[in-house]
């Protein structure tokens, strides 16, 4: 009985090492293609931009904080203006701003609106410059590039949403 006992759990340990295996080969697969997929957006977001835009902006921060602003989308050949209204966390000052953006991975104009998640930080005395980036559920990415004119220091998360003006 003692040998049985042995034998059957020595099957039982051979078949949980097969699974764990088994288990560890499929995350590690998953995690390559993962790696593969952001190395393929980083190259992508090196070329050319499916759409670009410009904004104007102003932004007040006190740990909390908000902004709002608008702006005109390019995309394939026409004009698409816009409005966005942001709240941060983490930030003290004031800051308004100009700035362009390239839109990475837009197929089509019903992709933009939403909200966009990013992180950033930065100071502003006097004139500014400053860029960040931000993504939405549809992984549609927007890259900015501004100059502004406050005072600020910016350290934390930002969260905006797009909406398209009709």
């Amino acid at each position: 009985m003692r040998n049985k006992s042995m034998i059957l759990g020595s099957v039982l340990a051979g078949l949980a090492l097969s699974f764990a295996q088994v288990s560890f080969a499929q995350a590690d697969g998953a995690q390559q293609k993962a790696d593969a997929k952001a190395q393929a957006r980083q190259k992508a977001m090196s070329g050319p931009p499916d759409a670009t835009a410009e904004f104007d902006a102003k932004q007040l921060r006190l740990i909390f904080g908000g902004a709002e602003g608008k702006g005109v989308l390019h995309f394939k050949g026409k004009d698409y203006p816009f409005t966005m209204t942001g709240v941060t966390v983490g930030g003290v000052g004031y800051t308004e701003a100009h700035g362009t953006a390239n839109v990475y991975f837009l197929k089509n104009i019903e992709d933009f609106p939403g909200n966009y998640q990013g992180i950033g930080a930065g100071a502003a005395v006097g004139v500014s410059k400053g860029g960040n980036t931000f993504q939405n559920m549809k992984e549609v990415v927007i890259t900015t590039k501004s100059k502004g004119e406050g005072v600020a220091l910016n350290l934390g998360v930002s969260s905006i949403s797009i909406k398209l003006v009709k």
